[in-house]
């Protein structure tokens, strides 16, 4: 069994497939900030519904970002920390991935910004869309979000590795600030 986790948007989803990639069970739930309360509910909404537990899972998926950056963090810290304790492999695929492989694709950022990534480009981050047909959320009334469903498609492009390899993606640095004070070092005294 494959269990796969989605949280780089405010919706949060789990998802149970077969080896071969066959969907058994998927959930959803809009988390806002409770993304890894939410995925345990629904692991055990999971295993309520098809007798199917962690014991069972032989990969570990998650949605590697861009998007919300605590939110990307929580699914794969799941994914990697069950994969670790069960002696398992993971894996993971981008949220651009999630929502097309073959279209553009834009994701909220901050501050109005965009990331978007056209197929065979890097992605970046951006202010304006270009005015192509453009798959994603956030912007005109789109709201194709990635999901762990989605991991159906990507099954068989999935590389697993050791749980401590995966990673998110990220398209800009973290928006967080440095100390105004500097810490102090044990050689202060």
């Amino acid at each position: 069994m494959i269990i796969a986790f989605s949280t780089s948007s405010p919706i949060a989803a789990v998802a149970l497939f077969d080896m071969d990639g066959a969907l058994r069970w998927n959930g959803e739930e809009e988390a806002g900030h409770r993304a890894g309360g939410a995925c345990l509910g629904m692991l055990q909404r999971c295993q309520e519904e098809t007798g199917v537990g962690v014991e069972r899972a032989r990969l570990f998926l998650a949605d590697l970002g861009p998007g919300s950056f605590t939110g990307v963090r929580v699914g794969v810290t799941l994914a990697k920390t069950l994969a670790y304790c069960r002696g398992v492999p993971a894996g993971g695929a981008t949220a651009f991935d999630l929502i097309s492989t073959v279209d553009a694709v834009a994701i909220p950022s901050k501050r109005g910004e965009f990331y978007f990534r056209e197929p065979g480009k890097q992605p970046a981050r951006v202010s304006t869309l270009p005015e192509t047909d453009v798959r994603g959320y956030g912007f005109g009334g789109q709201d194709e979000r990635p999901s762990a469903a989605a991991f159906a498609r990507l099954i068989d492009r999935i590389v697993p590795a050791a749980p401590e390899q995966l990673n998110p993606v990220y398209v800009a640095e973290p928006s967080i600030s440095t100390p105004k004070k500097p810490y102090r070092s044990e050689s202060d005294g």
